[in-house]
């Protein structure tokens, strides 16, 4: 909700006439094209950075036969944990294709150049240890 937002307004407004949740998912694995944003954040006294993508279309899948495209709006994101060593590698790898695009190196300025803008990743889906989670995994950055 936006700051312009009337709350009166949503109050008189039906159920039916409330925006719908926005899909957040795992992207598949294969190549994405999307809307990419940055956000720093402390996530259990880690510093991080978490890159949110919203798909605009799916280009290639992976594994076809097994999974479909999914719907152009859905949510994902992969989070960077820059306390260690394979945060930074992630991140780094990431960036270096931002960076080249924008023309700045710093990496304040390269998230804040790339704030909104389309470009495609190409991702595959990770679990955690105990095979509990699935997360988003970019492997490459397509500008």
């Amino acid at each position: 909700m936006s700051d312009t937002t009337n709350i009166d307004d949503l109050l008189d407004a039906s159920i039916d006439d409330l925006a719908d949740l926005p899909e957040f998912s795992v992207f598949h694995p294969g190549v994405h094209k999307v809307i990419v944003t940055f956000e720093k954040k402390k996530i259990n006294e880690h510093p991080s950075i978490e890159m949110k993508m919203k798909l605009v279309e799916t280009l290639e899948l992976a594994n076809p036969v097994e999974d479909q495209p999914q719907a152009a709006g859905t949510e994902s994101s992969m989070l960077f944990t820059l306390d260690n060593e394979f945060g930074q590698g992630k991140l780094k790898e990431v960036m270096k294709p931002l960076a080249a695009m924008t023309g700045v190196s710093k990496i304040s300025e390269v998230m804040a150049a790339m704030a909104g803008a389309e470009i495609t990743v190409v991702t595959k889906k990770r679990m955690n240890k105990d095979k509990s989670a699935t997360y988003l995994e970019i492997t490459k950055v397509i500008c």
